[in-house]
């Protein structure tokens, strides 16, 4: 009896798939500069520095557009070297492989980000909210409207 039971438990042993660890990092420092265009597009540029501690393969980021808007021209940069970038469904993959070491990446463009009225313009856009999982350290989001204001 004990050899049955034995037998069966060493083959799952040997054909269970071996299990990934995760990889320990960090996002210390996310700067986001939105500049407002005359048509009704935000240019954005995110500049995230991730911290890794151990082997990775690239970076993740999720965006979520509001509706009637989209989110177009997605590059990732690091310094002037252009990232290979997938998108699945809100998801963009950014592969950029390497081992103990802190990168800084910039990533979009948002077609139709904003609401024009006839009196005013509105610009809501949740660059986060409870969908990301990650920890952010210092974050700065800056709005660059087209042209300065006068009289506020």
């Amino acid at each position: 009896m004990l050899k049955k039971f034995i037998f069966p438990t060493l083959i799952f042993l040997f054909l269970a798939p071996s299990f990934a660890y995760a990889v320990d990092f960090s996002i210390s420092d996310v700067k986001i500069d939105a500049y407002l265009q005359e048509n009704g597009d935000i240019d954005v540029n995110e500049r995230h520095t991730y911290i890794f501690d151990g082997k990775f393969n690239g970076i993740t980021r999720e965006i979520f557009p509001k509706k009637g808007a989209e989110i177009s021209g997605f590059m990732a940069n690091e310094g002037e070297t252009s990232l290979k970038v997938e998108k699945e469904g809100e998801l963009y993959k950014v592969h950029r492989s390497g081992k103990d070491e802190t990168i800084q990446v910039d990533l979009y463009t948002i077609k139709n980000g904003m609401e024009k009225y006839a009196d005013i313009t509105e610009f809501y856009w949740p660059f986060f909210d409870d969908r990301n999982e990650a920890d952010y350290g210092k974050m700065t989001i800056a709005i660059h409207p087209p042209q300065p204001a006068d009289g506020i």
